[in-house]
């Protein structure tokens, strides 16, 4: 069984499908009991509902779990310790892999919530546990937040110079990517950065 926590975010709701694609077994860990009926009905073979800050609540999710894809709520302020929690109980049920969805560039401390991932890295690093780190860029379907801006004035608003070239990666790909590495031995004590080809203009 794979345990895919933060199941009911965009990131996880792919990972789950992903794997559902490969036949694989994924019990999804989810914060409130609507969210359950919608991750079984993407493939997910159980649900878990609970609070991933609640030590007692990740031990019930990872119990009998073989490995874990740890996906932390976007920008959580407590990340670290959320972290900290997965781990430990990954650790007290013998999970076998310890997959952590993290970020590209988590070493950049102007950002504070890459800075976290950063930290929830080096817990990986010294535990005792079989570890990969996906760090992947910015999904393209974040540029369908701005799409009604974009199609109704014609700008596309962006908080920092439009000469900026980003990577950008789809979520779909990601979610392969993790599914791959969940399923697939050879991918342990290892980071992967998760990109597209090319550095993309915002003009």
């Amino acid at each position: 069984m794979i345990l895919v926590s933060g199941a009911a975010g965009k990131t996880g709701r792919a990972v789950i499908e992903a794997l559902a694609a490969r036949g694989a077994a994924a019990r999804a860990f989810v914060h409130r009991k609507e969210q359950a009926m919608s991750v079984l009905a993407l493939g997910a073979a159980e649900a878990v509902v609970g609070d991933m800050q609640n030590e007692a609540d990740a031990q019930k999710a990872m119990a009998g779990a073989t490995a874990v894809y740890h996906i932390c709520p976007n920008v959580h302020p407590n990340e670290t310790g959320i972290g900290e929690i997965a781990i430990r109980a990954a650790q007290q049920n013998n999970v076998s892999r310890f997959i952590y969805h993290s970020v590209l560039h988590p070493q950049v401390e102007a950002m504070p919530h890459h800075w976290q991932k950063m930290r929830v890295e080096e817990q990986l690093f010294t535990s005792d546990l079989a570890f990969t780190i996906l760090q992947p860029a910015a999904y393209m379907q974040n540029l369908r937040g701005s799409w009604d801006s974009i199609m109704e004035e014609g700008i596309y608003r962006v908080p920092y110079p439009p000469s900026t070239r980003l990577n950008m990666v789809d979520l779909r790909d990601a979610a392969e990517a993790a599914a791959v590495v969940l399923t697939t031995p050879g991918y342990e004590y290892a980071t992967y950065e998760l990109a597209g080809p090319e550095n993309l203009s915002q003009t």
